[in-house]
Formats: structure tokens, C-alpha cells, sequence
């Protein structure tokens, strides 16, 4: 203790000042029998060689653990397809590599063996309606099938075997997402059901033990097993809000675990070796998504790729010596097709020109189109006016994650920003020039919409009693709660008689739901919308909703009459790109949409050894 004394003046000051305070505790009587101490040149080696052992264990307890080397840092990478896929899975042995990609048309499940450079088209077309919102591809676990579907409600989860043919129907028709244990004797998934209960059963499907669930409204998404089959990973929270983190849990469903507090959308979880955890996310500013690992000892995250390439998948193979990834080079853009009295084709749609090269999440207010684009980091604003664009928010100071609210004139946006572990929302100026939080006790979840008048902004979010809709003044005041429950991405009609949102989603859809501005609620036509983006807005004039259907890759506008309560379609669209939001210009003739194309590739990444 007096070694290690923070006292100066009580600190012993030399080896010899501890030397004669070790002699004089080993007595110094020259009594018979009782030894003479020894001299202190003898005891002075000893003194050294023990203060400095006990320097080093002090210091080894108190400084930081080192950061372990990035696992990519001396990793070899081999490309596997030259044209665009959407997802992969490599098989148990490391030596085959399924994707899927629509080269040929349509959704299908290619095969590679690892070197050879032949890509076998195994579905043919016939594989229905890839990809899904969730791992939609697989090996089983000798490697000798692949399991497809799964991924979206109506795709019959299936197996095939590993040369093509016929797929056959495996487990219930809600079944998402397998995975097999390490030996191969037991599997883990999930269904569509409420909170998506995950299941463990023998490999064949039988004997299923539920192990975990939650309420409606939280998910459970692509469970996969550690290496050694002692845990099962799995991403856990609200995708419909891009707020998940890593999980984990036993087997027997004991011992769940959040293992990050990132609340963003994390995906893909690959465990490797005992240490490392691999998974897909975005950054905390809204970039990328990049490739993380996991570190299970320090148990903390660090970004594993380098440089702007975007990873979309990844899987490891049994021995965790190889990861298979899709590597992404997205393109974003805006365009625009008419509402016309016949259904519009594909022919109808024309590009929106902006001067940004990427564009996303259109708003009309007043006579400018707000939009979010990015220049490098995460996604701010942009105000395009009489042709010019302006950047109003830039995404290095704080990335935009929702689509933005803007008012009736244009004159102010509502904008959510991640502050201090919440999503906060906050009203801009349409210049960009000042910037007001509002309503700092609601977590905001989704998008926002404003009052025709603009003196309300509706938005769904979570207070200290839970989560609900939540109607907020802009004189003052505190919020009304118009729904209790998950309610997200409302519109507020033109004539402020009502309120559309989604309600609580199960599965990859929520319904359409209805509330009048005093919290009474409306039946509408069941109508159910995707989970992911902002999907209903009204015309001009009120009288009608427009809002999207279809897959995930593929998806229509349709047009639903509030008189008549009659639905028709509006077009019918080839384009397989993903579609977030739109929006209907003031003269109602035409509607504004985005489009999003990955562009990934599928690469081989062969880990260096440990």
C-alpha cells in the first residue's frame, strides 16, 4: 500500500526505504534458534523484482483492454457474381454460394460452386416472390438442400435439393428464416405471428419448443446459432422504425440478452469463432450500412469494413473461415407518373430531374419539393425551387432517418434527430436558418404531418405511459393523445377531418387505420401496408387516398374514393426497385416517387487465421 501510495510525501521514496521496512517486519532478535535477518544487500534483489511485479499487475487491472485487430484487416476477398444481386448464403463446407438476383428477369436462387466462375440459374423463374424484408436464401445443415421463401407473408417456406428441381413445402405457412445448429440435429426460426415467436425443433421440424416471443409490434429477425451451439444471435426490436439491436439467448429459451444499444437496423447476425459477431447496420449518423463486429469479450462494436462500400448480407460458413457478403453501390432518384383515368404502365414513367445525384422521400409545401439526399455521410435536406436546389440540413450534423413533415405553405419542415439516445422531433425553417426541438418528452417513432392550418404536427411515438398517436401543438400546450398503441406515419387530410396511420404491423405489414382529430376513430376498407416507408397521402382536393401495394420490390399506386370507399388501381409497374414514399403534386395530375437499386455484388471474403 505504501508503494502504491497517491501521496507523495507518504510514499516510500526508494528500493532501500522499502527494503528496511521488509527487514524490519522480519524481526531483528539474535535470540538462539531465531536466525539473524539478512543483510540488506541480500534482500535488495528481491525487493526490486517484487515492487515491479507489483507495478505490472496494478497496471494490467487498471489500463483499458487493447482493441483487437480489425477481422477484415488481413482478409483476401474474391468477387463472386459481376451483376446484381440482392442477398447470399454460403453452404456448411464453405464451397457453394446461393444468391439471389433478377439477371434473367424475375427473383431467382442462383448456385456457384466457390472457384469455378459457373452460375446456374436454379429457379427458373418459378421461385415466387423473392426477396423478402428477411433472409429469404439458405443452406440446410449438411448442405445437401437449399431453403428459399419464407421472407414475406404468402412465401411457403422451401426446400430444394442442391442440384435444382423441385422445391417441396417445409414447416408451417407462417415460417421465416431457419437456421441449422452446428451438428445439424436441431433448427432454429420464426413465424409471422404477433411479437414473431421463435421456435427450436429437431431438424426435421418436429418437437418444436417456443423459446421466445414478445408483444405485438417488436420482432425477432434473423436467428442464427453460435458456433459451438451454445447461444442463438438474433436481431430484436421495431424494423417498421429501423430500431433494432443484437440479441442473443440459449437454446432452452433462458438467459436473453441485449448485447448493443444502437438502436438502428441491425441485420444479418454472423457469429464467428468465440469472440466475434458479425452483422449489417447503419451508422449512428445515418451512413452506410456497413459490416460490424461484435466484440463478445470487450462487448463492444467496431466497424469492420473500410472505406463506402455499403454490405447488405453476410453468412460464414460452419468453420467461420469464410464470409460470403453482398456489397452494394445503391442509386437513389425520383420520378413521376401520371394518375389518369386508365391504369399507367411502366411506359408512362418519366425521371423527376433534380441536381442532386441522389434523391429520396419527396414533399411538396408551398412551391418547393423538399427531398433528402446525402453527399457522403448520412442524408440531410434539400429545398428545389424555381430549378434550383438548396441543402437546408446537412446530414453530418445529424442524419435524417424519416421522411420529412413540411408545412402547408413551406415555410417550415419537422424533421427527427437522434438526440441523447432518442428520436426527437424539431422544426426547421425552410432555409435551413433555425432549428426549434418540440415536444421533447415523446420518442418519435415514424414520420410526422402537419395540421392543414399549421398550428399541430401529428406524429407516432412513445411517452412516459407508452406508445401511441400523438397530436402536438405549436402555440404551446402539452400533446393529446389521439391513439394509445403503436401508430406510425400519419397524413392529415387536406380539410383536417382526418388522420390515416399504420397501425400496429405483424409480420411485414400493418393496416391502414383512421382517427378523427378529436381521437374518435373512422373504419376504412381493410387495406394493409408495408412496414418499410411511408406508403398513403392524400390528393389535393381530399376526396380520395392514394396509397402503395405489392411487394417489396415491386410495388403499385392505388387510389381509394372516401365517398364510395371503392379502391382501383393506378398503375401497373415493371420496374423491380425498391420504392420508399411519394408524394402528389398540388394540381393532383401527377404522383412523385423514389426508386432504390443496391447494385450489390456477391464477394467471397476468406478470414485470415487466428
Amino acid at each position: 500500500m505504501r508503494c502504491l501510495e497517491k501521496n507523495v510525501e507518504r510514499r516510500f521514496q526508494s528500493a532501500s526505504d522499502l527494503a528496511f521496512a521488509l527487514e524490519s517486519l522480519s524481526g531483528t532478535s539474535t535470540a538462539k534458534g531465531v536466525p539473524q535477518p539478512k543483510s540488506r544487500r541480500a534482500w535488495l534483489p528481491w525487493v526490486i523484482a517484487a515492487a515491479l511485479l507489483m507495478g505490472t499487475a496494478v497496471w494490467e487491472m487498471v489500463r483499458p483492454a487493447a482493441a483487437p485487430a480489425n477481422p477484415l484487416e488481413k482478409a483476401h476477398f474474391t468477387r463472386v457474381t459481376d451483376f446484381e444481386s440482392v442477398e447470399a448464403a454460403i453452404s456448411p463446407d464453405g464451397r457453394f454460394v446461393a444468391f439471389v438476383s433478377d439477371h434473367d428477369g424475375p427473383f431467382d436462387v442462383w448456385l456457384t460452386q466457390v472457384g469455378t466462375g459457373r452460375l446456374i440459374n436454379l429457379t427458373q423463374g418459378k421461385a415466387g416472390p423473392l426477396p423478402g424484408p428477411l433472409r429469404s436464401v439458405g443452406f440446410s445443415g449438411d448442405g445437401s438442400e437449399i431453403w428459399l421463401g419464407g421472407g414475406d407473408v404468402g412465401m411457403r417456406l422451401r426446400l430444394m435439393p442442391l442440384t435444382g428441381g423441385t422445391p417441396r413445402n417445409f414447416l408451417g405457412e407462417d415460417t421465416a428464416n431457419l437456421a441449422w445448429s452446428p451438428d445439424g440435429e436441431r433448427i432454429v426460426y420464426h413465424t409471422f405471428g404477433k411479437g414473431d415467436p421463435m421456435f427450436v425443433a429437431d431438424r426435421s421440424g418436429a418437437n418444436a419448443q417456443r423459446i421466445f416471443v414478445e408483444r405485438p409490434g417488436i420482432h425477432n429477425h434473423f436467428p442464427t446459432w453460435s458456433p459451438d451451439g451454445r447461444w442463438i444471435y438474433f436481431a430484436h426490436g421495431t424494423p417498421a422504425t429501423r430500431e433494432m439491436d443484437l440479441w442473443r439467448i440459449d437454446p432452452a429459451g433462458q438467459n436473453p440478452e441485449r448485447l448493443t444499444q444502437i438502436n438502428t437496423d441491425v441485420a444479418y447476425p454472423t457469429p464467428v469463432g468465440n469472440r466475434t459477431v458479425f452483422y449489417v447496420a447503419r451508422d449512428g449518423d445515418g451512413s452506410g450500412p456497413w459490416l460490424w463486429a461484435f466484440d463478445l469479450k470487450r462487448k463492444d462494436s467496431r466497424r469492420a469494413s473500410i472505406g463506402l462500400e455499403q454490405y447488405t448480407s453476410v453468412q460464414a460458413s460452419a468453420d467461420g473461415r469464410k464470409l460470403v457478403a453482398t456489397i452494394s453501390n445503391p442509386v437513389a432518384g425520383l420520378w413521376t407518373v401520371p394518375i389518369l383515368d386508365r391504369v399507367a404502365e411502366e411506359h408512362d414513367v418519366k425521371p423527376f430531374t433534380v441536381p442532386t445525384v441522389r434523391a429520396l422521400a419527396p414533399r411538396f409545401g408551398g412551391s418547393s419539393l423538399f427531398y433528402l439526399s446525402s453527399l457522403g455521410t448520412g442524408d440531410g435536406l434539400w429545398r428545389l425551387r424555381n430549378g434550383q436546389a438548396t441543402e437546408v440540413w446537412k446530414g453530418a450534423d445529424g442524419a435524417l432517418l424519416e421522411t420529412p413533415a413540411v408545412s402547408p405553405d413551406g415555410g417550415r419542415v419537422a424533421i427527427v434527430l437522434r438526440r441523447s439516445g432518442k428520436r426527437q422531433l424539431h422544426v426547421l425553417s425552410s432555409d435551413g436558418a433555425e432549428l426549434q426541438p418540440i415536444a421533447e418528452g415523446i420518442d418519435v417513432q415514424g414520420t410526422s404531418c402537419w395540421s392543414p392550418d399549421g398550428r399541430w404536427i401529428v406524429t407516432g411515438g412513445s411517452d412516459a405511459t407508452g406508445p401511441g398517436l400523438f397530436k402536438i401543438p405549436l402555440e404551446g400546450g402539452s400533446p393529446f393523445r389521439l391513439v394509445a398503441g403503436q401508430a406510425l406515419n400519419p397524413v392529415w387530410s387536406p380539410d383536417g377531418s382526418l388522420v390515416v396511420y399504420a397501425g400496429t404491423n405483424v409480420s411485414t405489414f400493418a393496416p391502414l387505420l383512421a382517427v378523427r382529430p378529436d381521437g374518435t376513430s373512422v373504419e376504412l376498407p381493410h387495406i394493409s401496408l408495408r412496414r418499410l416507408g411511408e406508403h398513403v397521402r392524400f390528393s389535393p382536393d381530399g376526396k380520395s387516398l392514394i396509397y402503395m401495394q405489392g411487394l417489396l420490390a415491386a410495388q403499385d399506386f392505388w387510389l381509394l374514393d372516401l365517398a364510395s370507399m371503392k379502391s382501383r388501381a393506378l398503375t401497373r409497374l415493371q420496374n423491380r426497385a425498391a420504392m420508399r414514399t411519394f408524394d402528389v403534386t398540388s394540381d393532383g395530375k401527377q404522383i412523385v416517387f423514389d426508386r432504390l437499386r443496391e447494385n450489390s455484388q456477391v464477394v467471397m471474403i476468406d478470414l485470415p487465421k487466428e
